[in-house]
Parts: structure tokens; C-alpha cells; sequence
């Protein structure tokens, strides 16, 4: 008689890289997963994600549509179906964004699946797909949370925590956590002892979240935890053994004398250095040979944040490289960027419980990285493909055909319909629409009016005249000035390498000077040469990186009358004054460095009704329109005038809920500049 069991695929993935790079990147990943996916064929499919969206989310949400979408819609993963597709994206909740994402197939030939609800503190039906996007917070389905801030008290902002669901399948119940902890935030700090401080940070965030699981209200099930652990290497260890019998050279910031670079090198001084440290630089000579090559094995007994926790999780054994930092070169899928010390960040845990659930004679259990040659980000995604038992009461068996097919049917006449945010939707249907649609955010008024519009509302949250009229200033003036990201593929895309910490120093200039020490590795005892400082020499004829701004005279444009109305593009940023004699219908356009400005004004501000929007009909509408006093002076004054930025002034906001726009102090769009 078969064993009762089902297959299940458990993977994590740091997607963040792959949004940067959305025409390459992006698609590689796609089709080198669906492939694996295709090969296996589990029964049912969970895909946890972090930093979904990437460093810049506001930009890349377009992004994470058509990524979803193309789930969705692949022919992989037609025979499933029923999803739920969890995505944390309101940046606008600071307190509460995490940008993890959680998504979940299963195959038609699973009768019967049920997700928990931790508000009726019940199980429920797993029906048809649904995504749920944007702000997640009354998800009753799933329980999120982000980690205490001073946890990691090196930076004053992070988007770490994790999401928990419930599932029963087949009478096996169990969580499927998505986590994300704390990463490195430099080099020479994570060398300095053992455990590093942020191993400490790391280790703290975990027993928090462990402890939360195992004594909440709810009742302690079986578990699996995977995401993005940001386990390292013991680098004070692993850089003593890369290290024996070579000569130590560091810089050191002349203003607070610490440690910003520090090089190993042979005896010989002409020799090139074997390996080099800064706060975001790790480079070793032999970096492929050292890291990846043998599955980087010998690396294992340096790998030791797990430890503390062997009593309460279990991981199968590793067989594959680090999974981070890889290069975002998209046509070299082997080699390291030399940005961090390599390390298995992304891992598959489980609790003791779930592991007997599992079947390990008759089915090994695979753990292993996904496109192991293939570029598919800085972090290579990691799955765990196993058999679970199933109750003896149920009749399912491994790889048969659907047994059920009445259920199978059901299904099928269900999964012809996607929910988005509660609002269905025709499957077939899923080139048409976004899966942002009907979402909701907490702040609206920040997002920027072009992203605010490029999906459905919900019909409690009609745009109104005065919104209109309100967004079509905000965008003018903003994407005047909208700020374009290069990528520079030699450096992480990672949200770790964004903003800089209290403590980081930068990387040493040319300008700094260096002096040879000794370094004992055994005492941890430096003995310098000499006891002078290391001082740095700055010519000061040296010309200031700071912008002056230019003198902006105000414009005044006169029109006849009789004359037809044309389009001014002002190239400057100075103020328009619009002549009080001329009433008459006209409009004025601000010339936009972005593509986006055009395609604005001709689709969705053309008009109220069809005609041209000039200040005038504005001012009309919005004394029309239910706004208050205060609004309507403060529109009236902002289409009269039309203030613009002071461009060479702007100053990028440090504000992570702001994307990395590059806005002014005076920016109409209610944007706060740090």
C-alpha cells in the first residue's frame, strides 16, 4: 500500500535586486524558477520574499505588478488552483513596513486546504486566488510584526520582522513564518570580535520572535521559518586563519581616529594585498576559489549564529555555495560581489515537531539553492523540497491523479477568478488589471500622485476635483525634478548598503594617510610603529562639491487676446506670473525631465470635462468644489503663482518612506525633507 504523503516546495528569496534591473534580472529569475518549479511539481508551494519592491519601492511597485502577474499567469503554475498572495508595501506606515511577501500555491490535486484566522481564531477554506497588496494590517489571515528598533540600534530606521500564517493540509497543521533579520552594517566592525555585535543583534531579534511563537495565545503547532536570516561568517575567525604570517596596513579617519581600511598583505611591500577590508568592502584575491569553489564547505565551522538555537530548530545540511553577495553582473552567476565577507544568509529552518512530520526514508529531502550558474540577484534563492505525512484519515498519494474530482472541478470553476484586494476579477482577465488595485495605504498623501493614480480606488475613496486639481500641480513641479538612478553594477542593490549608519566612517581617500601596523591575532593587540596620528591633507584650493544656486528672476508672459493660446516651457526655475487682464481659457505646461509628465497631463489630467486645464478653471472648480478655506486659498495661490523648486537648491530626503526623490524644502507635494 503507497504511502499517504504530499510534496511540498519551501522557498526564500531576497528579491530586492532583481527590481533594480526589471528588464534582465528580473526575467532570468522568472524563468530559471518557473523551470525549477516545473521539474518538481510539489503539491504545494510557499515563496517567502524580502525586500520586495527593492531599495527603491515607490519606483519599483510597477515592478512587483508584473512580477506577481507573471506567477500567476505561467503555464508552471496553471495546475494550481488556489494562491494567496500576502505583500507588505505601505512604505507610507513606517512603524509597520516590513516589504516582505508571502506567496502560496496549491495544486489541483489537493482537495482540501484550510488557512487560519487569528482574528475568529478558526480555520477557513483555502478558495480560489487572492492577492492582497499595499497595507495588510486587518489581514486577519496572517500575523505580521516588526522587530523593536533598538534592537538594532546602529540605524534609526529598518523594515525587519516577519509574517506567520497557519495551514492545515490533510489534517497537518503548521506555520510558515517569513522572517528577516538584522544584517552587518560594516565590515571592520564585524571583524573587530566574536560574536560580532550584530550577531548579537541578530540573535536577540530571534529568541523575541521564537519566544512570541512558542508562548502567544495561540496554540503551539509544528513550524517552518525561513527568509532571510543574515547569518554570517565568524569574520573575526575566518580573517585570522585568511591571514596568518601576513603584514597588517591600516587607515584611520583623521577627525575621530577609527579604523577605516585595513589591508593584509606579504612581507614584501610591493606585493598586492591578499586581502582588503573596509566598512562596505570585502576583497580577497582569491574570492571564487576561497567562497564558492567545493561548495565553500571548509567555510561550515565558521558558520556558527545557529547554534545557540540547535535545541529548538533543525536545519538539513548545507550543500551549496553562500548564498550572498552575488554578483548582479546578469551574465556571471558564480562570482561574488566584493562588497561583504560571503555568507549563508538565507536558510530553511524547522522545529523539532515539524520534522517528524516529515518523511525521510522513502523520500530524501532536497536543500538547495535555485540557479546555482544563473545571475539571479545578490542572493540566490534557497528552497526545501520534502514529503509530508499526511492523517490516515485522508486518501491522497504522492504524484496519483486527482482522486477527488468533483472538489478538483469546484476548484477549477473558482480559480477562473482572482481576487485583488477583495474585488474579483476574470483570470483571464490578468493582463488588464494591477494587483494594487482597490489596495490602501495608510498615508495616502504621500505617494506620489503618478503611482497614486496608476491604480483603481476603492469606491469610498473617490478622487475628487479638488484632488485633481491638487495631484496635476504636485506632478508637474515634482517630475520636473525627478530623480534617476543609474545602476552601478559593482555595488549592492542591497538595502543594506542604503543608508549609512551612526557609525560608519566611509571608505579612506587618497588623501588619507596609512600607517603599518603589526597585528597580533591571538591577543587581538595592536602595536603601531608610531605613535602619531594619522592625519589627512586637504588642499584647500580644492573646489566645494556644493551647488550654488543661480539668481531666478520672476517671468511675466502677456498674451493678446485675440491671439490663440500657445504652450510655454519654461527652462529655468523661476516663477511664472500669469498677467491678471488675460481670463480667457490658455495653459501653461512645465517642461519635464521624465516621459512620465507628458503621458500625465494627456491621459489623466486633459481636463475636468474634456477641456483644457488652465488656472483659471481650476480656480473655478476648486470655489465649486467641498474643499476647505484653507485648501482653497492654498491651491488658488499654487496655481496662480506656480512655485517650482529651487533645482540646484533640492537636497535629497534620507527619508525612507519618500523613495529616494530628490525634492525641495518648498515642494508643494507635502513631502518632508530630513
Amino acid at each position: 500500500m503507497a504511502e499517504k504523503r504530499t510534496t511540498m516546495m519551501l522557498v526564500t528569496a531576497n528579491v530586492g535586486s532583481i527590481f533594480e534591473d526589471p528588464e534582465h534580472t528580473l526575467k532570468q529569475w522568472l524563468q530559471e524558477f518557473l523551470t525549477t518549479i516545473d521539474q518538481l511539481s510539489p503539491g504545494f508551494l510557499a515563496i517567502h520574499c524580502q525586500e520586495v519592491g527593492g531599495k527603491n519601492y515607490e519606483e519599483s511597485m510597477q515592478h512587483v505588478n508584473e512580477f506577481v502577474k507573471a506567477l500567476l499567469a505561467s503555464k508552471e503554475l496553471l495546475c494550481y488552483d488556489r494562491a494567496r498572495v500576502f505583500l507588505d508595501e505601505d512604505f507610507t506606515a513606517v512603524d509597520k513596513f516590513t516589504a516582505l511577501g508571502n506567496l502560496y500555491f496549491v495544486h489541483e490535486s489537493i482537495p482540501e486546504v484550510k488557512i487560519w484566522d487569528f482574528t475568529a481564531l478558526q480555520f477557513v477554506p483555502l478558495l480560489k486566488k487572492e492577492v492582497l497588496s499595499g497595507n495588510i494590517e486587518s489581514v486577519p489571515i496572517k500575523e505580521k510584526a516588526k522587530f523593536p528598533q533598538h534592537f538594532f540600534p546602529e540605524f534609526k530606521w529598518s523594515r525587519k520582522g516577519f509574517i506567520r500564517t497557519r495551514w492545515d493540509i490533510f489534517g497537518s497543521v503548521f506555520d510558515l513564518i517569513n522572517i528577516h533579520l538584522f544584517h552587518d552594517a560594516s565590515n571592520i566592525e564585524a571583524m573587530s570580535e566574536s560574536p560580532s555585535v550584530y550577531s548579537g543583534n541578530r540573535q536577540r531579534a530571534f529568541v523575541h520572535a521564537l519566544e512570541r511563537f512558542e508562548k502567544d495565545q495561540y496554540e503551539t503547532v509544528p513550524y517552518f521559518i525561513f527568509g532571510d536570516f543574515n547569518f554570517r561568517l565568524d569574520t573575526y575567525h575566518l580573517v585570522q586563519n585568511l591571514t596568518k604570517n601576513l603584514v597588517t596596513v591600516e587607515a584611520r579617519n583623521k577627525k575621530n581616529n577609527k579604523v577605516t581600511k585595513v589591508s593584509f598583505q606579504e612581507t614584501d611591500t610591493n606585493a598586492e594585498a591578499v586581502l582588503t577590508v573596509e566598512a562596505k568592502s570585502f576583497d580577497h584575491c582569491r574570492m571564487k576559489q576561497v567562497f564558492h569553489d567545493n561548495n565553500g564547505t571548509w567555510l561550515l565551522p565558521y558558520d556558527k549564529e545557529l547554534q545557540p538555537f540547535l535545541d529548538r530548530v533543525f536545519e538539513y545540511e548545507i550543500n551549496f555555495p553562500p548564498s550572498y553577495p552575488f554578483s548582479e553582473e546578469i551574465d556571471d552567476g558564480i562570482s561574488y560581489m566584493k562588497t561583504r565577507c560571503p555568507g549563508w544568509c538565507d536558510r530553511i529552518l524547522i522545529s523539532h515537531s515539524a520534522k517528524d512530520s516529515i518523511i525521510q526514508d522513502s523520500f530524501q529531502p532536497v536543500y538547495e539553492s535555485i540557479g546555482r550558474e544563473i545571475c539571479m540577484g545578490d542572493h540566490k534563492p534557497i528552497y526545501l523540497y520534502f514529503a509530508m505525512k499526511c492523517d490516515d484519515d485522508k486518501d491522497l498519494v504522492l504524484n496519483s491523479k486527482p482522486l477527488y474530482s468533483s472538489a478538483v472541478e469546484h476548484h477549477r470553476k473558482v480559480s477562473r477568478v482572482i481576487s485583488i484586494n477583495g474585488n474579483e476579477i476574470e483570470a483571464a482577465k490578468i493582463d488588464d488589471i494591477n494587483i494594487h488595485d482597490y489596495a490602501t495605504f495608510e498615508k495616502e498623501q504621500k505617494l506620489h500622485p503618478v503611482l497614486r493614480h496608476s491604480f483603481k480606488r476603492k469606491e469610498n475613496g473617490e478622487v475628487t476635483i479638488g484632488d485633481l486639481a491638487m495631484d496635476l500641480i504636485r506632478a508637474e513641479h515634482v517630475l520636473a525634478h525627478w530623480k534617476k538612478h543609474r545602476r552601478n553594477r559593482h555595488h549592492s542593490s542591497s538595502s543594506e548598503d542604503d543608508l549609512p549608519s551612526e557609525n560608519d566612517t566611509g571608505n579612506i581617500t587618497e588623501e588619507e594617510s596609512v600607517e603599518e601596523v603589526e597585528i597580533d591575532m591571538q591577543s587581538d593587540k595592536v602595536q603601531p610603529e608610531t605613535s602619531e596620528p594619522v592625519t589627512t591633507h586637504q588642499n584647500p584650493n580644492q573646489q566645494s562639491d556644493k551647488v550654488q544656486p543661480e539668481t531666478s528672476e520672476p517671468v511675466t508672459t502677456h498674451q493678446n487676446p485675440n491671439q490663440q493660446s500657445d504652450k510655454v516651457q519654461l527652462e529655468t526655475s523661476e516663477p511664472v506670473t500669469t498677467n491678471p487682464n488675460n481670463n480667457h481659457e490658455k495653459s501653461t505646461e512645465m517642461k519635464s525631465t521624465a516621459s512620465e509628465g507628458q503621458a500625465l497631463r494627456d491621459s489623466q489630467f486633459s481636463g475636468f470635462n474634456g477641456s483644457a486645464l488652465d488656472s483659471q478653471s481650476v480656480i473655478i472648480h476648486v470655489e465649486q468644489s467641498s474643499l476647505s478655506t484653507d485648501e482653497k486659498v492654498l491651491l488658488e495661490n499654487i496655481v496662480v503663482t506656480q512655485p517650482e523648486h529651487e533645482g540646484a537648491a533640492r537636497k535629497p530626503s534620507a527619508h525612507r518612506t519618500l523613495s529616494s526623490l530628490s525634492r525641495h524644502a518648498e515642494c508643494p507635494c507635502s513631502c518632508v525633507v530630513l
